[in-house]
């Protein structure tokens, strides 16, 4: 276990700092990050030359942080650095597990707010 695995997986007043509570605003942002990380994650390859590698984890690193998943924005700048000599296919494989880990953790916060919001507009 990390010593980052008990923060949320999507920090909150994080995201609440640059667009306050509006509810269709973070809509709008969380469904970004879920084509931002659909996209990128699907060229996550252990295999990749270091140019890509690093290209595509600093990709999602921003639209990590920008959501306040910094778990996952902390594994993609970990994995930024896995280039040159420190290009290891079974750290790289490894590292792909748990990026994709992490994703997954976020999309289910995600999810659960989603949900929670659907529940709040049908009782209004």
């Amino acid at each position: 276990m990390s010593t980052h695995d008990s923060l949320p997986e999507i920090d909150f007043d994080h995201l609440k700092q640059y667009i306050g509570d509006d509810i269709e605003t973070t809509k709008e942002v969380f469904g970004l990050f879920k084509h931002q990380v659909e996209m990128w994650s699907r060229g996550l390859d252990p295999y990749a030359d270091d140019e890509t590698w690093q290209a595509i984890l600093h990709s999602l690193k921003g639209s990590s942080r920008a959501v306040g998943a910094h778990n996952l924005g902390e594994l993609c700048e970990v994995g930024e650095a896995m280039i040159g000599e420190k290009n290891n296919l079974e750290a790289r494989t490894l590292h792909v597990h748990e990026v994709q880990f992490s994703i997954d953790r976020a999309l289910i916060e995600i999810g659960r707010w989603e949900y929670r919001q659907t529940l709040a507009s049908m009782r209004s």
